[in-house]
């Protein structure tokens, strides 16, 4: 994420991710994040959550807060589908490659797979009714730049470069850089 342009919300990170999923998986019924009525939905489904922020690799040198983003994706298919503990080993290793590495066409670094694992549908308030269903939740994670970027805007153009060597570096030593760019004022 060399580009100064890296500031993405949180909320268009999350719809592009939902659009990419759709686009890529169109057999899926429901793709939604944040849901409410998690016992009402129809299968095959795809229900993505942001789950943790945490510091992330490196200051972008923007004055944004890199963080690294871990997302879960609960891919959810009817126990009535045919070989249904099959399909959704099958599903869960094709969205598990199409996470991996993808930006969702926004400025944020790439998704990488955590695992991947069958789920209970932990956080869905242990209502029997979601027996009915085969379950396996995706985990990734991809570092992302909150907040706006020093680097943007009229004000922030370089127009004059100057390089220095070392030792003879530093507010001491101005008079010994060398121009390699731009105009002299």
């Amino acid at each position: 994420m060399a580009n100064a342009e890296t500031q993405v919300g949180l909320d268009a990170l999350l719809d592009a991710i939902l659009a990419k999923i759709l686009e890529q998986f169109p057999t899926f019924q429901t793709v939604e994040d944040y849901r409410d009525d998690r016992d009402r939905f129809s299968a095959p489904a795809c229900l993505v959550e942001l789950t943790q922020l945490d510091s992330g690799p490196d200051d972008p040198g923007t004055g944004q807060l890199a963080v690294t983003a871990r997302f879960e994706a609960r891919l959810i298919l009817s126990f009535r589908k045919l070989a249904a503990k099959k399909e959704i080993r099958k599903l869960t290793g094709a969205f598990s490659h199409f996470v991996h590495q993808n930006r969702w066409g926004l400025p944020v670094g790439p998704a990488q797979f955590i695992g991947a694992a069958p789920d209970d549908i932990t956080g869905f308030g242990g209502d029997d009714r979601l027996d009915q269903f085969e379950v396996w939740t995706v985990e990734w994670e991809q570092t992302v730049h909150l907040g706006s970027s020093e680097w943007t805007g009229d004000d922030t153009n370089i127009t004059e470069v100057y390089v220095g060597y070392a030792p003879k570096i530093g507010p001491d030593h101005v008079d010994d850089y060398t121009q390699i760019t731009g105009q002299a004022k």
